[in-house]
C-alpha cells in the first residue's frame, strides 16, 4: 500500500497541470458559446480571459471588466463596449468596426493592427495605449486625448484618413496633431 501511493502522488502531479488545462479550454469554450448565444455581458467579470479570435459581433459588454484579457483577432464589431474596463488587454488585430467604446478605459491596451473604423472612442482614456498600424478612419474624434497621455500612433490611419507617420514621436506632438483631426 505504501508503494502504490509513492508512485500515485509524483503521477498526479504529472497529470494535474493536463487536466487544469483542459479545463481551462472547456470553460473558454463554453465561456464564448454562451457569449455568443446570449449576445450579452452587462457588467460581468472577464478579466484576463482568453478570447483571442472570438466572434463576438454585435455583443453587449457594456462595464464589463476586461482587464488584461487577450483578445487578439477577435471579431468585436458592432459591440456595445461603453464604460468597459479594457486596461492592459490584449486587441491586437481585433476588428472593433463600428464598435462603441464610448467612456471606456483603454489605458495600456495593445491595440496594433485593430480596425476601430466609424467606431465612437469618445471620452476613452487611451493613455500608454499603442495604436500602431491600426485603422482609425472616420472613428469619432477622442477629445480626451491630451498632451500627457503616451498614445503610440506608427503608421496609423486617422479618422481623417491621413496615416500618421510619426513613429518615434512625443506625446505632445502627437496629442497636438490629433486635435486637428475631427
Amino acid at each position: 500500500m505504501n508503494l502504490f501511493f509513492r508512485l500515485l502522488i509524483p503521477t498526479a502531479f504529472v497529470l494535474t497541470p493536463s487536466f487544469v488545462s483542459q479545463s481551462n479550454n472547456l470553460l473558454r469554450e463554453h465561456l464564448i458559446q454562451q457569449l455568443q448565444e446570449t449576445r450579452k455581458c452587462f457588467g460581468c467579470n472577464l478579466s484576463g480571459m482568453n478570447l483571442s479570435g472570438a466572434k463576438l459581433e454585435r455583443i453587449d459588454l457594456r462595464s464589463a471588466n476586461l482587464q488584461g484579457a487577450n483578445l487578439k483577432n477577435a471579431n468585436l464589431r458592432y459591440a456595445n463596449l461603453q464604460w468597459a474596463d479594457i486596461r492592459e488587454a490584449n486587441l491586437q488585430g481585433a476588428d472593433l468596426t463600428g464598435a462603441i467604446l464610448k467612456n471606456t478605459l483603454l489605458t495600456d491596451a495593445d491595440l496594433q493592427k485593430a480596425n476601430l473604423s466609424a467606431s465612437n472612442i469618445e471620452g476613452s482614456d487611451l493613455r500608454n495605449a499603442n495604436l500602431s498600424y491600426a485603422n482609425l478612419i472616420k472613428a469619432s474624434k477622442n477629445n480626451d486625448i491630451q498632451e500627457h497621455n503616451s498614445v503610440t500612433l506608427c503608421e496609423t490611419v486617422l479618422p481623417n484618413g491621413l496615416i500618421s507617420g510619426r513613429c518615434n514621436q512625443s506625446a505632445n506632438s502627437q496629442s497636438d496633431f490629433l486635435s486637428g483631426v475631427n
